[in-house]
């Protein structure tokens, strides 16, 4: 990899630390005001969406966007979301791990899948 891709790499990662405690701190308080847990990650992806688009646009990938950047933006976090879900159910039905245990186990394969999703597609930067 070149080392433009490396940095940008490296402030995708540092980013994605904000935004994970911003959307996992979202995704805990309605787990732990007993929302179901799928229905908490929507309304935590939902709240991120926007946090998100400002954060890893202009910090990581120095893009403003537009209409459609952001439509693929929500695109993107639609199937970082289906995912992430997917991992979830797994987690908790099949390895039998608490909500809050099974979503942090679900953080890897959800910020590489960003990470694909957002280099690759949205900002095309590949």
């Amino acid at each position: 990899m070149d080392n433009k891709r490396n940095q940008r790499m490296l402030k995708f990662l540092g980013v994605g630390l904000l935004n994970t405690a911003f959307g996992y701190g979202i995704y805990a308080v309605l787990v732990f005001i007993e929302l179901p847990y799928l229905l908490a990650l929507f309304l935590a992806t939902v709240a991120g969406v926007i946090f998100n688009y400002f954060s890893i646009g202009r910090m990581v990938f120095e893009a403003r966007g537009g209409w459609v950047v952001f439509g693929k933006f929500i695109a993107a976090y639609i199937i970082v979301y289906i995912v992430n879900a997917a991992l979830l159910s797994i987690t908790t039905h099949f390895f039998h791990l608490g909500p809050y245990l099974g979503q942090i186990v679900c953080i890897p394969p959800n910020v590489m899948t960003g990470w694909l999703l957002m280099n690759y597609w949205v900002y095309k930067n590949g």
